[in-house]
């Protein structure tokens, strides 16, 4: 027998405040990601934004959604939800407990449902409800820049795990010979005025608006603000009580949102960049800019890659893209990428087309 509990923002709240969510063994949700998806400006009060499955008093699966609009048009856009942190206990797996979450999420959510970075197990739990139809797919590049085994390895072959902290001498010796060529590599910004911001304001909102038309999901001022202030993932050295007992990732040594305005000469505004970064990794969640810009985005890339020695560097930018792909760069080895986003059949019969942009940042992409 099992049971499910449903939760809106208020019951979000009052479950992390609770006696019964300090004595879980496994977390459902973290406090901190929990009090970023109540106060997401998308949200409206009664959105289900955690659904819990109890097998007796133990949660043995969850599912959260993440609100947000599409737009087809400024005049017309459709609330819809993003399927977020999916688990189901081992113990109870083979039982059809996955299947039942995601139909319980398409029920409360209208059946208007998408999810992206997910794996193949889920995907196919996804494909059994027969709610969603062939996948969206986006083509990205992956840069290479560094050594990081220790990293890439040990989620391959268990082999890997044990001799990680030789894999970690390994990448130090590397690293130590690869940095070298960042001594013969030009250092210097092109002719444009960089300024670093912790939020995104009226200038940069009126800016990022110019370049919207055929954007799918929006993302204004108040969304792109709400992601910078409200992590999921906090810089500390070591996981907390809270990250042990979360299955997903919730800390890290460093993660880092980075917001820069670019200026040309005339003092105008030429392109707005956010940028994660997660320890030696480095991701492009948003970009704007005008026509021209883009050979100062990449530079301005390449000198953030060599002041923070990037272990990789990934985007989804069409532009980007197709530049990184076919010019010289910096790294040692380019790898093309694809990011899946599988879209509920009623949202695709409401988008019919494909010809809207999506953002590396959107659904909950720029929270990792």
């Amino acid at each position: 027998m099992i049971d499910f509990k449903i939760l809106n923002k208020e019951g979000l709240e009052k479950f992390i405040n609770s006696d019964e969510y300090f004595r879980l063994k496994t977390l459902p949700i973290t406090k901190h990601r929990a009090i970023s998806h109540i106060k997401n400006p998308r949200a409206d009060k009664d959105d289900i934004l955690l659904i819990l499955v109890y097998t007796e008093n133990d949660i043995v699966g969850y599912l959260g959604v993440l609100p947000d609009r599409l737009f087809l048009s400024n005049e017309k856009s459709y609330k819809c939800g993003w399927l977020s942190c999916f688990w189901v206990d081992s113990s109870v797996r083979g039982k059809g407990i996955g299947e039942q979450l995601i139909r319980k999420a398409l029920m409360l959510w209208d059946n208007k449902i998408l999810s992206t970075e997910f794996v193949p197990l889920t995907k196919k739990i996804y494909n059994k409800t027969g709610a969603f139809g062939s996948p969206l797919i986006k083509s990205g590049i992956r840069l290479y820049i560094r050594m990081n085994l220790q990293t890439i390895l040990p989620p391959k072959k268990r082999i890997f795990q044990k001799i990680k902290a030789f894999l970690k001498v390994i990448d130090a010796f590397l690293n130590s010979l690869l940095d070298l060529r960042f001594l013969f590599c030009k250092n210097k910004l092109p002719p444009v005025k960089l300024e670093y911001v912790n939020h995104l304001d009226n200038e940069t909102g009126k800016f990022i608006s110019r370049f919207q038309d055929r954007a799918l999901f929006k993302r204004g001022i108040n969304e792109l603000n709400w992601i910078i202030d409200y992590p999921w993932i906090l810089s500390k050295p070591t996981k907390d009580f809270d990250s042990q007992r979360y299955y997903f990732s919730s800390v890290d040594k460093s993660f880092d949102f980075y917001c820069l305005k670019v200026r040309n000469n005339l003092d105008e505004l030429v392109a707005f960049l956010i940028l994660t970064k997660r320890n030696r990794i480095l991701k492009l969640p948003y970009c704007y800019m005008e026509k021209g810009a883009l050979t100062h985005v990449i530079k301005i890339i390449d000198i953030h890659i060599l002041n923070w020695r990037i272990d990789t560097f990934s985007t989804f930018h069409p532009e980007l893209v197709k530049y990184l792909s076919t010019k010289k760069t910096i790294s040692i080895y380019k790898k093309k990428i694809e990011r899946q986003y599988l879209i509920s059949n009623v949202l695709n019969n409401i988008i019919k087309e494909n010809k809207y942009n999506i953002q590396d940042g959107d659904a909950d992409c720029a929270f990792t």
